[in-house]
């Protein structure tokens, strides 16, 4: 028979049938609880009694006393430091049954045993709990785990908590952070940041001292200090309205605090005790040593990782080394066997597994054939840029636009074209474009040397050149037969000539671009072109009437696509018609009188010999022999502009009117009598007379000269 059936067999014996009920309350209760009852379930007398607080004191003298209620019977036991217990019994018209001395004890023992029995059930629980709670935070080092389990497990053990909160301290900010909740709502974690001192949290950091609060008196007091924002974060997350207790230990680690437990109650009703707050002391310790052991394996496992890492990244650079040695001497050997640009691309594209394409700048080709842009778009786009660069270009093959990266060339400053890549989603890897940079090199030898070998044979083409254009009679007819000129057909001679363009080799990339051009425009006309230092001279063969209008339209298209890439200023001169071979040289100086006329002006553009006219006069004639006549004539309108630019602007225009008076006067809007004013004015002021045909001619062509300067 256990204690308690003895317990009722006794109150069986001692109080009869009479209904009874047990209540129990324990030193962290805050109110009875039922332990057995015989009454009936809606009995008044199942109200739990009063709380009788005991004097420690006077233990010896109140161990048991005896209340008598108009509604029940109370047998009173008390139990130091442990709490105390009531028997309740219906009242009776009749004398209540009054106990012995040995009665009260026994029954004082037999509930002490009772409280025992229960005590120990409840701390053998506990302790199960505490240790499954310690072991689930040893057994991990997942630092997020162990922050995580501590509240849950802390509350697991001190019943008289409901929520809790773990907080860190971040020394970045100096403040508190949360970390981990149980009770509260998520948005803690948002706002609340506790300054050290601040609060129960804050003061507890401070002093490494922990602190227990049993009311929400007490507990509202010791938080009065805490800021506003975090007084609102909090009871955000959780009505502070309902805060009853409050338990907060500090986590050292060493000397060195780390951060803070706080357990809340709300609604239970148990108090906490000094146990619960030793209890949760030792919760923070072993979080501690679990914390820095978990740091310690996660520093442990990062070193290895580093080194598994820098392990893996030397074999991938070993395994580079080797793939870019091979693509290196297969680079190589494309250079050395002189495979020209074609097979070069081929190979990069092989090498690579993309298709690749090469954009010639200077012969203006692309390889493999394709249409993307326009070569002044290109040359926009890429002339000062080193780096690669994407754009998107529009492909005829797929109908829409499709991304490439463009690799441009570049030898010194001079731009040489580019090599083109499709990309994808993915992009390039590290190794294709290290093969293409590697690959570009190898052709911008291949084109550098090709244009040294264009030079060559432009010397050799200039040396043929001359030599016919020096030769007569028979001489003359062999040498044309040799560069396959036919003696009565007939030719044009086109010099160009390139200015503002300092840079040698640049320049030379311009002759070879210009020739290029050149063949473009003259595809399907025999024709002899080659580039000397800053010209290039064109022998064109005609073969009908039309060639002439048709060669003025492909010089202007040509000029003007020079003109968008602009890099020097391009004079071009063309000669008159050659009819038979004797009289190419004749053409040959016209074109180049021509040329060098634009050149001495700083002008740009096409010019036939034949349109020079009255020009042609001038051809020997230094600009600054020019500039000194028109200086002479217009020497006295100068001497005060703002009074005479009114008589040269008439006189200018008089002379571009044939001396017409009508028409002058209605092009300056003036009547024919002032305009008749102003001539005899610029008569007296010139010294000349406008009916004397020497004075007439001379102001003519000072005029003329003056508009073509």
């Amino acid at each position: 028979m256990n204690s308690f059936s003895l317990l009722l067999e006794k109150l069986h014996e001692w109080f009869g049938d009479q209904p009874s009920s047990i209540w129990f309350q324990f030193s962290r209760d805050r109110h009875f609880r039922l332990v057995f009852s015989s009454f009936h379930e809606n009995a008044t007398t199942n109200i739990p009694p009063m709380t009788v607080t005991h004097c420690d004191s006077d233990a010896n003298d109140k161990r048991y006393t005896y209340e008598s209620l108009p509604s029940q019977q109370m047998y009173r036991f008390f139990y130091e430091n442990e709490g105390q217990a009531v028997i309740c019994l219906a009242p009776k018209a009749n004398q209540p049954v009054v106990l012995t001395t040995d009665q009260w004890d026994l029954l004082w023992f037999g509930i002490r045993l009772l409280l025992a029995e229960e005590k120990m059930t409840a701390k053998a629980e506990e302790s199960k709990k505490l240790f499954e709670g310690i072991r689930s935070i040893s057994a991990t080092l997942d630092v997020d785990q162990i922050i995580r389990g501590i509240i849950g497990n802390a509350l697991a053990v001190i019943p008289a908590a409901d929520a809790g909160l773990l907080h860190l301290y971040d020394p970045s900010i100096d403040r508190l952070i949360p970390k981990a909740t149980v009770g509260f709502y998520d948005t803690v974690f948002k706002d609340l940041k506790m300054r050290v001192g601040e609060s129960i949290a804050g003061k507890v950091f401070e002093d490494g001292i922990p602190r227990m609060y049993k009311t929400s008196q007490e507990t509202a007091h010791a938080m009065k200090d805490i800021s506003a924002d975090n007084f609102h974060s909090l009871n955000h997350a959780k009505a502070l309205q309902d805060l009853n207790g409050l338990l907060c230990v500090p986590i050292s680690r060493g000397e060195k605090r780390i951060g803070v437990v706080v357990l809340h109650q709300f609604h239970q009703e148990n108090v906490f005790t000094e146990y619960d707050l030793n209890l949760l002391q030792g919760f923070a310790d072993q979080t501690s040593i679990a914390l820095q052991n978990a740091e310690l394996y996660a520093e442990v496992k990062q070193a290895y990782e580093h080194m598994a890492t820098i392990s893996a990244q030397l074999q991938a650079k070993h395994d580079d080394w080797i793939q870019r040695n091979h693509i290196h001497e297969s680079i190589k050997q494309l250079s050395l066997q002189n495979k020209g640009a074609e097979t070069i691309v081929k190979t990069l594209s092989k090498m690579t597994g993309h298709p690749i394409y090469f954009a010639d700048w200077l012969e203006q080709k692309m390889y493999p054939e394709k249409s993307f842009f326009s070569w002044d778009e290109l040359y926009t786009l890429l002339n000062k840029r080193r780096q690669p660069v994407s754009v998107n270009l529009f492909s005829p093959a797929s109908g829409d636009d499709q991304r490439f990266c463009l690799y441009p060339l570049i030898n010194g400053s001079i731009f040489l074209g580019c090599l083109m890549l499709p990309l994808d989603e993915r992009g390039l890897s590290e190794l294709t474009c290290m093969t293409v940079e590697q690959g570009s090199a190898v052709l911008i030898l291949d084109l550098v040397k090709k244009q040294s070998i264009s030079s060559v044979l432009y010397k050799r083409a200039h040396d043929l050149f001359q030599e016919l254009i020096a030769s007569k009679g028979n001489e003359l007819f062999d040498r044309a037969r040799l560069m396959g000129l036919q003696p009565q057909a007939t030719y044009y001679v086109i010099y160009a000539h390139l200015t503002q363009c300092h840079d040698l080799a640049l320049l030379e990339a311009n002759i070879h671009r210009l020739i290029t051009r050149c063949k473009w425009a003259f595809n399907k006309t025999q024709t002899f072109v080659y580039g000397f230092h800053n010209h290039v001279t064109l022998l064109i063969r005609t073969l009908g009437s039309r060639d002439g209008k048709d060669i003025r339209e492909r010089l202007q298209q040509a000029y003007d696509e020079w003109e968008l890439g602009k890099e020097a200023s391009l004079s071009i001169g063309v000669g008159s018609m050659a009819s038979g071979i004797e009289q190419i040289s004749k053409s040959y100086e016209e074109a180049k009188k021509a040329a060098l006329y634009l050149t001495n002006r700083s002008r740009s553009g096409v010019v036939y010999y034949k349109d020079l006219g009255v020009n042609r006069l001038m051809l020997n004639q230094s600009q600054a022999d020019i500039d000194a006549f028109i200086h002479d004539v217009f020497a006295p309108l100068w001497q005060d502009p703002e009074k005479y630019e009114e008589w040269e602007q008439t006189i200018i225009t008089y002379m571009k009117c044939s001396q017409s008076p009508q028409l002058t006067a209605k092009k300056l809007h003036i009547h024919v009598n002032t305009l008749y004013q102003r001539l005899r004015k610029v008569e007296e002021l010139l010294h000349i007379d406008l009916r004397n045909p020497e004075d007439l001619l001379k102001l003519q062509l000072a005029c003329h000269l003056r508009q073509e300067g």
